[in-house]
């Protein structure tokens, strides 16, 4: 028996007013994706995609012009205050900027006892012993409580905002670009951090990155998104070995290889997809930038159809492409 999806979006459509005269803009447009209990899904995509949009709808934080957003088999969409309130002990968040999320005014302690305190009461005893062992969890002494952000760095401040969300007990937490703006080896010990918790506490993420390598380190499956729509979604492992969005393959090229010979070669590449043309109104959204796009592809939007192997791609040329490729692979090297 398949257990229902803890997360359920359903032709999901945001919309933002630019004026009495202009148009919407349409930042998410029919996004369909679900989250299984224990499952991280992976949101990436360029600036402007509209990842984190999707993320502020499911919080309640963006309304939605259409579409559907259930948690727990429970419909949100338009939840009202006092439902998001009682939500929000299993459906918590951890923000981009861990300098702006804390308040400097509070010490850790008083920050992370604010989910405790939107419910109710507890003893104070209970809630000290809730903190303190919530820190040490997220690899912080127990004595950070009676300090200030202020006396953090940045790694620090995200393991206190990742504490702080899951102070409640929540089951799903959408993490918003978590690690963005943390150096390297500071990103690399936040995500293990995150693997961590999730197998301990057997956590839900929706893990919306840019980065094409730092969402598959954590995601089990991920959704490609462009220009609010979804391009590509997949399990990580074979979405990131053999793409088959043009797209999907512009963001792994855009990633800095070591080698400068494969750097050097992945150049012609990614300027096929980085040109300065407008996208069209009708069509697929990529086609202005897509070294394979053809007339079709200006014409016509292009369906989500799933694959064989359980993928699911909008691109008119995905049988082509995928027999091109396949033929190239099997070409003897010389």
């Amino acid at each position: 028996m398949t257990l229902p999806p803890l997360l359920d979006v359903k032709d999901l459509t945001v919309e933002f007013r630019q004026g009495r005269r202009t148009p919407p803009l349409r930042a998410v447009d029919t996004v369909t994706l679900s989250i299984a209990a224990g499952e991280t899904v992976g949101l990436v995509g360029e600036s402007g995609s509209g990842k984190s949009t999707i993320g502020r709808a499911v919080l309640g934080l963006n309304r939605v012009h259409s579409g559907r957003v259930r948690f727990e088999g429970q419909d949100i969409t338009h939840a009202s205050s006092r439902t998001r309130r009682a939500l929000s002990t299993r459906l918590q968040v951890v923000f981009q900027d861990p300098y702006s999320s804390l308040n400097p005014a509070r010490t850790i302690g008083q920050t992370l006892a604010e989910p405790l305190l939107a419910h109710g009461r507890p003893p104070k005893h209970t809630m000290e012993t809730r903190i303190a062992r919530m820190l040490r969890r997220v690899g912080m002494p127990p004595d950070t409580a009676d300090r200030y952000p202020g006396q953090f760095s940045g790694g620090q401040r995200q393991r206190i905002a990742i504490a702080r969300a899951l102070m409640p007990e929540p089951r799903l937490v959408i993490c918003d670009e978590p690690v963005s703006a943390l150096d390297l080896s500071i990103q690399a010990q936040v995500m293990n951090l995150l693997a961590d918790l999730q197998r301990d506490l057997d956590l839900s993420y929706l893990f919306i990155a840019h980065d094409l390598p730092v969402v598959r380190h954590l995601s089990h499956r991920i959704v490609v998104l462009y220009r609010g729509r979804v391009m590509e979604t997949g399990p990580a492992a074979a979405l990131y070995a053999d793409p088959v969005h043009p797209y999907t393959e512009a963001l792994l090229a855009a990633v800095p290889q070591p080698d400068p010979r494969a750097q050097r070669n992945r150049t012609p590449g990614r300027a096929a997809t980085t040109t300065p043309a407008a996208p069209s109104p009708v069509g697929c959204p990529f086609a202005h930038r897509c070294p394979h796009a053809v007339d079709l592809c200006r014409r016509e939007q292009p369906p989500l159809l799933p694959l064989p192997d359980g993928r699911a791609a909008a691109c008119h040329r995905t049988t082509e492409l995928r027999f091109l490729s396949t033929a190239r692979q099997a070409q003897p090297h010389t």
